[in-house]
Parts: structure tokens; sequence; C-alpha cells
């Protein structure tokens, strides 16, 4: 199934039958550390960050809008870098969608990629994952990441961020206005 039949699929399912503009999407949180941090929940607090720091203002998509994510893009400046074992979880609903996922293997060169379509990461701030299997986010529904590093030796005032890309409808008004 298409991505574009997948998500229609889900959207009538839930009802959101209003056909919207085709677009390609690309959400983001960032998270200042505290000493120590080793647990980090995005999506899930937006209060005084600017648009440099996410995209989004709460952790539910708009009625008209839905997407799925096909890749997923971490990046941070902590010192020790993202090269340690760590658990992402994506939760959308009640449900969690990615469990206890180990970005480790796909950062640095010491691993293979999980998609095997680029070669391993030379870079441990920097990693991207492409997910084989489509994850949809449906209009008003709740979602959420948790990364938790094996590692607490995050300094004060660091910065990690999360974004999901992938395929995505937007409201559009077309000639219903």
């Amino acid at each position: 199934m298409s991505q574009v039949n997948k998500l229609n699929q889900v959207n009538s399912s839930l009802g959101a039958t209003m056909q919207g503009q085709q677009t390609t999407r690309y959400i983001y949180d960032s998270i200042n550390t505290v000493a120590a941090q080793s647990n980090f929940e995005f999506f899930k607090t937006f209060a005084n960050k600017t648009e440099f720091q996410t995209n989004l203002t709460t952790n539910k998509l708009d009625s008209s809008e839905s997407m799925i994510i096909k890749s997923i893009f971490l990046c941070s400046n902590i010192t020790s870098g993202l090269s340690g074992h760590s658990n992402l979880n994506i939760i959308v609903g009640n449900q969690v969608v990615l469990k206890d996922f180990n970005l480790a293997f796909n950062s640095t060169n010491r691993g293979v990629s999980y998609e095997r379509i680029h070669a391993s990461n030379s870079d441990d701030d920097v990693i991207e994952i492409r997910l084989l299997t489509d994850i949809v986010i449906p209009p008003q529904v709740n979602f959420s990441a948790t990364l938790q590093l094996a590692e607490n030796t995050v300094s004060v005032d660091q910065n990690i961020t999360l974004g999901l890309k992938g395929y995505g409808v937007i409201f559009s008004a077309g000639t219903t206005f």
C-alpha cells in the first residue's frame, strides 16, 4: 500500500475525510539539558520555546492534518555524543509504535545502518534513520517521543533535537470557501 493510500485509509477510518494539500512534513522539538540528564521527553512541553526549538504549539496535529513518519533525525551538541546505547520510543495515542529503538548501531562507524540504503554515520552528533515501516500520526491524536541515554554525562544547557520527517496532509481550503 502506498503512503498516500495508507494515510487516506487511516484518516477516513477516523472520520477525517476532508481532502487536504499533500506535502512533505518535518516536525521537530528541542530540549535544553540539565546536568546528568539521561531521560528526554519530546513533544510534551512547548512553553517558552522559540521557532528554532520547535515548530509545534501542541502535541497533536490539526483536525485537517496528518503525517506519515518516514525518517527520524536526531542531533545534539552533547559532549559524549549519541554513540552510547539508548532507547527511543515514539508514542502515538496510547500506543508505543516504536519501542526501545537503539540508535547506537547507526551512529559512528561501528555498525551498519538499519535500512541499508546508506553507510553508517561517522559522526556521533547527528543520526538519521530511515524507517522501512510507515508510522502514521492521525489528526487530533496526541503523540510524543522519549529518549533514554545509557550515560548521564550530559552537561547543563546542551541541546538535543528530535525531528520526524515524512509525508503529510495539511489544511487546504480549495473551493470550500
